[in-house]
């Protein structure tokens, strides 16, 4: 399984949020790009960067601190956040980003979606499916849809798409612990899809069942800002 750091940026700085509530964000002591280099030490070969202001606020994406943060390591950057159309997705790509992940282009605009699918490539774009009770949530999930996940996984799986992000909102940053039995049905509904799961972790026994599941790819954050996850142990897991 493979390990992806996250980082969410506001104003450029890292800082730390709790399931999306602005009331909850800390700020980082350290900066993106030495956070960068701490995880390319451990062996992380990738990181989800969450650009805050224009995913909630719709500030501009800040393209320059993604520029800066792909020049100063050979981590491959995921960059999510505000992008509604292609011309901001292909300005991602241009700054420095390998990977583009979209929650709510998919859901106003299926047809941009699926052209970026095809334009920048299936293995380049990453849908995000972020949850709360049970519907799709989008807007930097402050808008709860009627939209039912696994219909709109299946929708664009039909269509081509290979990668997913699935988020338990509730979970996020809450190191409750992972929704285990979320990922199960997803993976036997779609086992052939490239799944990448976020929020809950708490230390590496759940890393540890997320691989038996058979996740692919496992986002983590607060349990290693907040001590619980230590580089030391993530390196030996690698």
């Amino acid at each position: 399984m493979n390990l992806i750091a996250s980082i969410y940026i506001k104003n450029n700085q890292a800082v730390n949020i709790r399931s999306g509530d602005f009331r909850t964000l800390k700020i980082h002591p350290e900066s993106p790009i030495d956070l960068i280099n701490r995880f390319e030490d451990a062996g992380i070969k990738e990181i989800y960067v969450v650009d805050l202001g224009s995913a909630k606020i719709y500030e501009k994406n800040n393209f320059n601190l993604l520029e800066m943060m792909s020049q100063f390591s050979k981590i491959k950057i995921n960059y999510s956040g505000g992008m509604r159309n292609s011309e901001q997705v292909s300005n991602a790509f241009i700054h420095g980003a390998k990977r583009v992940t979209l929650g709510s282009m998919p859901v106003y605009d299926k047809e941009i979606f699926l052209n970026c699918l095809t334009t920048f490539g299936y293995r380049k774009i990453v849908l995000a499916v972020d949850i709360l009770n049970k519907s799709l949530r989008i807007n930097g999930w402050k808008y709860q849809t009627k939209i039912d996940p696994i219909d709109h996984i299946k929708y664009f799986h039909n269509k081509g798409l290979k990668n997913i992000k699935v988020t338990d909102i509730s979970k996020d940053g809450t190191m409750d612990g992972p929704p285990f039995n979320l990922y199960r049905k997803i993976l036997k509904k779609f086992p052939h899809i490239n799944l990448t799961t976020g929020g809950g972790i708490r230390n590496m026994k759940d890393l540890e069942k997320l691989a038996d599941i058979g996740v692919h790819n496992a986002i983590f954050g607060r349990a290693f800002y907040e001590g619980n996850l230590l580089l030391e142990d993530i390196k030996k897991f690698i």
